[in-house]
């Protein structure tokens, strides 16, 4: 993963903080190797099911991919590439933009959208549980 990437994950936000402390500690401590960066931009945690299924659906996916490999000029020309209504592209990247995946640069009358912080790539990671402790549910 590169540190121009977006990370997006779902119910780590302990382990998040967890590992910032850690790199934190290292760094005071005087270490200086690579594993005390971070490796990514933005680390983005949700913890709740509507986020991630308003994050998950096609129509947004769709636009994201967009963004991170065209890099569209602006809402209209997004539309445009993903065949979709100006109105409806335009509230899918405003709900975007409140959950804090994207962020638009306004150039006179037009907004371009960019991924948060300008990253170039998006990292997704659903994990549902404790991977240290897994659980089985029994019928």
């Amino acid at each position: 993963m590169t540190e121009n990437t977006l990370k997006i994950t779902f119910n780590r936000a302990d382990e998040h903080r967890d590992a910032a402390h850690d790199r934190l500690w290292r760094a005071e401590a005087g270490e200086t190797d690579e594993t005390i960066e971070q490796g990514v931009r933005f680390v983005l945690d949700f913890e709740d099911f509507t986020d991630i299924e308003r994050l998950m659906r096609r129509s947004t996916l769709e636009l994201l991919e967009t963004i991170a490999t065209g890099r569209p000029t602006s809402i209209r020309a997004a539309a445009k590439t993903v065949g979709r209504d100006y109105r409806d592209v335009h509230r899918d990247l405003t709900e975007l933009e409140s959950l804090g995946v994207i962020e638009f640069i306004t150039n006179g009358s037009s907004k371009k959208p960019i991924l948060r912080g300008g990253s170039e790539a998006i990292d997704i990671s659903f994990t549902v549980g404790d991977t240290d402790d897994p659980k089985t549910i029994e019928a």
